[in-house]
């Protein structure tokens, strides 16, 4: 199956800055796609849960499913050193400024040395996972930090009910479900994103 063979490395591994903007254009579709992953996450929790559970705890798991394509992109067309690792850290910064807990940009900006470390390695799969894993740290401090996090959305403005909807799933076992569908979900996600970067989006030169 010739579509999921890793591409040849070129020789010069410097980002250029027509790489950079392209890195900027591939960025910001993989935002979107995380945006589609929320999207189905809150949908996931409406019909499944009644939304009776927040919908950010399961997005991880849906961006994962759907962002395989853009990080595909990013993964071959690019393909250069640290590509990987700003297009991952620009994400952490936009998580940051845009009012999430400061432990999800740090657990980010780890999972883009570990992704940046196996793109190097030439494993898509192991880097597009880190990735993934690295989203769940937006939830961390709702399962290992509930008072702070519980202060951070009380600052945020939330109201008492809206914090009970979102400290209402919070236990252990829901961490680790959301573990295991997130690292199945990243499998699934980038083998469906790499098909359709090399039956598609390879043919047609972006």
């Amino acid at each position: 199956m010739t579509e999921l063979k890793y591409i040849n490395k070129e020789q010069n591994k410097n980002l250029q800055i027509k790489d950079l903007i392209t890195l900027g254009l591939y960025t910001i579709l993989l935002v979107l796609l995380m945006g589609v992953g929320v999207g189905l996450g809150t949908l996931f929790t409406s019909v499944v849960f009644g939304g009776k559970v927040y919908f950010a705890t399961y997005t991880s798991v849906a961006a994962a499913l759907v962002c395989g394509s853009a990080y595909s992109l990013i993964f071959n067309k690019i393909n250069k050193n640290m590509a990987i690792f700003i297009m991952i850290a620009i994400i952490a910064l936009f998580m940051g400024i845009s009012g999430h807990s400061i432990v999800g940009s740090i657990t980010l900006v780890i999972a883009a040395m570990l992704a940046e470390f196996f793109y190097r390695k030439g494993n898509e799969y192991f880097s597009y996972l880190c990735f993934n894993l690295g989203n769940i740290g937006i939830i961390l401090p709702m399962f290992f930090m509930k008072e702070s996090y519980i202060k951070h959305l009380q600052g945020r403005n939330y109201s008492q009910e809206k914090i009970d909807l979102v400290m209402g799933s919070t236990d252990i076992n829901t961490f680790v479900f959301i573990v295991i569908f997130t690292v199945l979900a990243s499998f699934v996600g980038i083998y469906l994103g790499r098909k359709l970067y090399f039956k598609n989006f390879n043919k047609a030169g972006l």
